[in-house]
């Protein structure tokens, strides 16, 4: 693979614009030099990009989405710039697959997966797996889901996990509260807190962060108090200054994953079909459309106001969308600029806090030490735009260039 130097760019390093004009040497998949000002003069033969008012950044990354065993969602992501995901719930087998294509293919997105959820028989997500989907092996599948019950069940679910690769472990504490769909249990069942806090020790044990699927108040506040690193979800509920409290004490960081939520709640159509005006037929059709289950007494405009009240007391937010094949009103990638744009436009953050949302803090937060950030040594995942995203976010679409491993993505 030559090497590539990217040259006179605007060098936004996932934490701030370090550079009006900038110089990028990629060799061998990682970042080997960085000029601030003067030019690099390379000692071997390499591939000149002149990035004349452009911004480079780093690749972006989704903290929540749901791959499956979808290559093609891994390469409609990196034609987006997003060149790592989190896949918050897979099939161990689904994920091995997926991760051996990764590790062949440049041209598609990076996975980090949980592999199977912390699961309880009856709970979610099965409850509504069984509903919505339409697959005729469901029933079998969801049969080898984790059904925890007790501090065996729950080291011996974290040392499996461990074993396939999971990256992190997430917890399930949804009792349908919030959704208006005819579950057959209501509420759906639910792990006490005392299984919440041995799967979170238990992982903890073992290196592993952990996250939670939590819709409401009451569940959140259950999640956290058991010692959980992050939500997955903004709750539903207005935001409580003991919500805000339980948030600091773990120093727990939030993924809205607002992308979803307006899905479910039916609002901001007028911004999906924004985000869907370059896409036609069924693609188009599938971002426009919207999962409408949210109960009426609820709505997306509480879970802005929870973004920015945990903002502003100092919580970290992640971007993340909970984008999958089977979620009408998402689609890879492009929901990620969905996200960052609702961030800016709903929830008070400036374009340059959106984009760390979307980069350095993921890496940060879950211990990604080689991607997120434009560093020496770090892969030479990177994203180059045409304008200044920093200024304006809707800058972030008019992409000229994404590299995953130092090697660049085919225009299409």
């Amino acid at each position: 693979m030559f090497a590539t130097l990217i040259s006179n760019a605007r060098i936004f390093d996932g934490v701030s614009v370090v550079s009006e004009c900038g110089h990028v040497l990629i060799e061998s998949g990682r970042i080997t030099q960085i000029s601030l000002m003067e030019p690099l003069s390379p000692e071997s033969p390499c591939k000149v990009v002149d990035a004349s008012g452009c911004t480079l950044l780093p690749g972006l990354i989704d903290a929540h989405m749901h791959v499956f065993q979808d290559v093609q969602l891994l390469e409609i992501a990196m034609r987006y710039g997003v060149t790592t995901v989190l896949d918050l719930h897979n099939e161990p087998e689904w994920f091995k697959a997926i991760n051996a294509i990764t590790r062949q293919r440049n041209d598609v997105a990076d996975v980090k997966s949980a592999c199977y959820a912390a699961t309880i028989k009856n709970g979610w997500p099965s409850a509504i797996v069984k509903l919505v989907s339409q697959e005729p092996d469901i029933d079998d599948r969801i049969a080898k889901w984790p059904d925890l019950t007790d501090k065996k069940s729950v080291e011996e679910y974290v040392a499996r996990t461990k074993a396939a690769g999971a990256s992190f472990i997430k917890l399930m504490q949804e009792d349908g509260y919030t959704i208006d769909l005819p579950f057959p249990e209501v509420p759906v069942p639910t792990p006490s807190f005392e299984l919440q806090k041995c799967i979170v020790d238990t992982a903890h044990e073992n290196g592993l962060l952990t996250l939670a699927h939590a819709l409401s108040n009451h569940s959140t506040l259950l999640v956290l108090k058991a010692g959980v690193d992050g939500l997955a979800h903004v709750s539903m509920d207005p935001v409580t200054d003991e919500l805000i409290q339980a948030f600091k004490k773990n120093n727990a960081f939030l993924i809205p994953t607002l992308a979803i939520n307006t899905s479910c709640s039916g609002a901001e159509q007028e911004s999906r079909e924004k985000f869907a005006s370059d896409l036609e037929g069924e693609e188009k059709e599938h971002l426009c459309g919207c999962m409408h289950i949210t109960k009426k007494e609820f709505s997306s405009e509480t879970a802005y106001e929870q973004v920015i009240a945990l903002k502003e007391a100092g919580i970290d937010i992640l971007c993340g969308t909970d984008t999958s094949i089977d979620l009408k009103g998402t689609r890879s990638g492009a929901s990620v600029h969905h996200e960052l744009w609702l961030y800016v436009n709903r929830c008070r953050f400036t374009p340059l806090e959106a984009l760390v949302s979307a980069t350095s803090k993921i890496a940060d937060r879950f211990g990604f030490s080689d991607r997120g950030k434009i560093e020496e040594g770090r892969l030479a995942d990177l994203v180059l735009v045409s304008g200044d995203p920093v200024q304006s976010i809707d800058a972030l679409r008019d992409i000229k260039g994404v590299w995953r491993n130092g090697e660049r993505l085919a225009q299409k």
